[in-house]
């Protein structure tokens, strides 16, 4: 409908600039005429204008006639012609029009009325010459004609005094013929000064002005004619233009869509589902090859037919009459039909309504897929996975359920208790025992458990959660007596296995369990609580431990998850922060900053800054303490790149991260895009104990070889091997501030201090003192000859921001 609207839009605009350019065409073509025509007016009009002159005397009344002739005839065309174009004129042109008909008149009546005068001049003139040899007083008649005749080629006559002159010769005695002659002077003289007036008359018509206007406002005319025509050809072409473009996209497209229609046709008749093709009144206009072959039904006797021909209402749904409804696509899963040979199958059907452009249904595509197999082989897919699921449950060594089926009755809320049991001194078990009788163990443990819930008639399920550690799932109502029931039938009872040469007892075995409450609390499940319960019974060295609230391994176990969690808030969210605190060169009077050591924090969500003495410990038990190392590479080296050459750094790095391969791997790819690694030192935490040298000699020679110094950080804190540490090849030794922290006080530890300033001094060393927060301390190092110092006194640490 739209198309159509636009097509005939189109051929309407294409007519109108059809007949307007030709009608405009015509109207060029006619205001071309008239410029001419007013042009020639124009040349006419100064034809005439310059005969009503007395000196003009080559004019003939015959010449003004045809000259008059001629102007009427042009202004004859031009007014007729005016109707036709008069919508492209302003009223203003028409009525200058009318007054130059009305003055062009008022010229022609004064040009005749000059000839008419003038013809009557030549005609008394003639008489009076043939006259005056024939009057009385031939002295005073001869001297008026000759001023008469004078007067006519004098610019500066006085006319009227002559005219005064005459009236007192009329005045005077005449003869009757002298008489005669001067009244024919007098009349001959009355028409002269007519002349004048008429000359004046036909000046003061301005008919050049009129004609100029007129001429203007023709060629005002002709130009917006032509600039319409112009206009309207333009938006002719562009009509054509868009109109053969849209035939070519159209063209373009309909060779495409025939394209596509092949195609669609292909996909339809190689299609594997069954295609129905509906028309608009819901009839069957085709079927695709799929249909044909996976039916019984004869195609010739369907065509035309309705869908419930082929049995597709077993449901009662009209499927034609729900997307002629509805207007939008309809799928039906698992769809009741019937084949001819009256088997039920299923299928899943999607129904696509054909819409014209009126949105008005012009058909349908239903698409069929038969299920029947599918629905059956996911029936038994369903039971065998079923059976998987169970037997994945299961413990295939001992037989009871795996810690997978406790997980699920966990997650399902059940209600009981859970009694966690684990070897007591597995790891001695595992040192003594081979893996295969290890495994006979278990078994023996699991069957124990069984044997002792069957014994006492337990209301319980065994589970092994995973090697040496079991649990049980109690339901019953005396917890107290029963799990005591459990651990008397370990202890009396000694664990015996079958072995190749027959059986053997392991008497020595004992086990420790832990009980949980009887329902789970926030962020710690009955197994944790059951676990945290056998943790503690086995390191007061019980057998059997209750879970309580205020358990110290539930609060030790709280408070490392409230740390993981900051932890992981921190890395999660960026909170993962530096400060640096300056190292000082003490050498000199007064104190300088050497260097900065960039120390790790953490935010939590109110901005409160937590140290590494709170969560470093915690983080080492878990992979986050990597995360962790890695955000503070990071930031390192964007303060060695943001400073440049202007300031130094050290850096924290324990044998653990130089061995860790993807924690050295950042390392030395940061270093490689480093622009002045020398300016990084790497400090190793001699308190960690640095056990393999070998190990780490490869990355410390590495980083050397980039320019990196080398410091061992809290040196004198562990038993430090002197030997070995010369392999390091370092150029720093930090000691350890809990010595350094003594020196006013303890003559042992300034003792120390010395041994070390001295074997530093001999091995070509730079030496470091920590924790220097009192002047007392600061003048001490000094005099022991310590090169560096670090702490309270000369600088907390800061904010990179704040680094000066």
């Amino acid at each position: 409908m739209t198309t159509n609207i636009l097509k005939f839009i189109m051929l309407f605009f294409t007519l109108a600039c059809l007949y307007f350019i030709i009608a405009t065409g015509q109207i060029l073509l006619k205001t071309d005429k008239r410029l001419y025509d007013f042009a020639e007016l124009k040349r006419l009009n100064e034809e005439l204008y310059l005969q009503i002159d007395l000196q003009n005397i080559h004019t003939t009344i015959e010449d003004s006639e045809k000259s008059i002739n001629q102007i009427n005839a042009i202004l004859d065309q031009i007014t007729s012609n005016f109707i036709i174009t008069k919508l492209f004129y302003k009223i203003d042109h028409l009525l200058l029009l009318e007054d130059l008909n009305s003055k062009m008149k008022k010229r022609i009546d004064i040009i005749r009325d000059y000839y008419v005068i003038r013809q009557d001049i030549s005609t008394n003139l003639i008489e009076l010459n043939k006259n005056l040899p024939k009057t009385t007083n031939i002295v005073e008649m001869s001297k008026a004609y000759a001023l008469l005749i004078n007067s006519r080629f004098m610019d500066n006559f006085d006319r009227n005094k002559f005219d005064l002159y005459l009236t007192k010769l009329i005045g005077l005695p005449q003869s009757t013929f002298d008489y005669q002659f001067l009244s024919i002077i007098q009349h001959v003289n009355d028409n002269l000064i007519t002349i004048p007036n008429l000359k004046i008359q036909n000046d003061n018509l301005h008919i050049d002005r009129v004609i100029n206007q007129l001429l203007e406002h023709s060629i005002e005319h002709f130009n917006s004619a032509l600039y319409a025509l112009i206009g309207s050809s333009a938006f002719l072409l562009i009509i054509v233009t868009a109109a053969v473009t849209k035939n070519g996209i159209l063209s373009l497209q309909n060779r495409t869509n025939k394209i596509k229609l092949k195609q669609l046709k292909y996909l339809i008749d190689n299609n594997p589902n069954q295609i129905i093709i509906l028309d608009k009144f819901g009839k069957i206009s085709s079927v695709n090859n799929a249909f044909i072959n996976s039916t019984s039904f004869n195609v010739d006797k369907i065509i035309g037919k309705e869908l419930a021909s082929l049995n597709m209402n077993m449901q009662g749904i009209d499927i034609f009459d729900e997307i002629s409804q509805s207007k939008e696509v309809k799928s039906y899963n698992e769809f009741v039909s019937k084949s001819s040979d009256g088997i039920l199958i299923y299928e899943d059907i999607v129904a696509i309504p054909m819409l014209d452009e009126f949105n008005d249904i012009n058909g349908a595509i239903i698409l069929k897929r038969d299920i029947t197999k599918e629905r059956l082989i996911s029936k038994e897919l369903n039971f065998k996975n079923a059976q998987l699921q169970e037997s994945s449950n299961i413990d295939n060594l001992t037989g009871l359920k795996n810690l997978s089926a406790l997980n699920d009755a966990i997650k399902n809320n059940q209600d009981g208790v859970l009694i966690y049991l684990m070897i007591t001194d597995f790891a001695n078990l595992r040192f003594f025992y081979r893996s295969n009788l290890i495994d006979m163990i278990f078994v023996a443990i699991a069957n124990s458990i069984k044997l002792a819930i069957s014994t006492y008639k337990i209301d319980a399920q065994a589970y092994r959660m995973q090697l040496d550690e079991f649990c049980i799932w109690y339901k019953g109502n005396n917890i107290k007596k029963d799990v005591k029931y459990i651990l008397e039938y370990f202890k009396s009872k000694n664990i015996t296995i079958q072995t190749d040469g027959g059986f053997e007892i392991l008497p020595n075995i004992s086990i420790t369990m832990g009980v949980s409450s009887n329902d789970d609390k926030p962020n710690l499940n009955r197994l944790i609580q059951a676990i945290l319960a056998a943790q503690e019974a086995k390191e007061k060295e019980l057998n059997l431990s209750f879970y309580s609230h205020d358990n110290m391994i539930e609060k030790s176990y709280q408070k490392n998850a409230t740390i993981t969690r900051l932890i992981q808030y921190a890395l999660n969210e960026n909170r993962v922060i530096v400060e640096c605190q300056g190292i000082f060169d003490i050498r000199t009077s007064k104190p300088k900053i050497s260097s900065y050591e960039i120390l790790i924090r953490i935010l939590d969500q109110q901005n409160q800054i937590h140290y590494p003495n709170e969560f470093l410990s915690v983080a080492k038990l878990t992979s986050l303490y990597l995360a962790l190392t890695k955000q503070v590479i990071n930031r390192a080296f964007e303060l060695l790149d943001r400073f440049g050459d202007k300031k130094r750094f050290s850096i924290n790095l324990s044998s653990v991260d130089m061995m860790n391969e993807p924690v050295k791997n950042l390392f030395l790819q940061k270093l490689s895009l480093c622009s002045h690694p020398q300016n990084l030192t790497i400090e190793i935490l001699e308190s960690e104990g640095v056990d393999d040298y070998d190990a780490i000699n490869p990355f410390i020679q590495e980083i050397k070889n980039y320019g990196c110094k080398l410091s061992l950080d809290d040196f004198g804190s562990g038993y430090s091997n002197y030997y070995r540490m010369l392999e390091l090849n370092i150029d720093y030794i930090k000691i350890d501030g809990s010595i350094i922290s003594k020196l006013p006080f303890d003559k042992n530890a300034q003792s120390v201090v010395m041994t070390i300033v001295d074997f530093a001094k001999r091995q070509g060393y730079e030496t470091v003192a920590e924790f220097v927060s009192t002047p007392q301390i600061l003048e001490i190092i000094k005099e022991l000859g310590i090169d560096y110092a670090q702490g309270y006194l000369l600088a907390r640490p800061v904010l990179p921001n704040n680094i000066e």
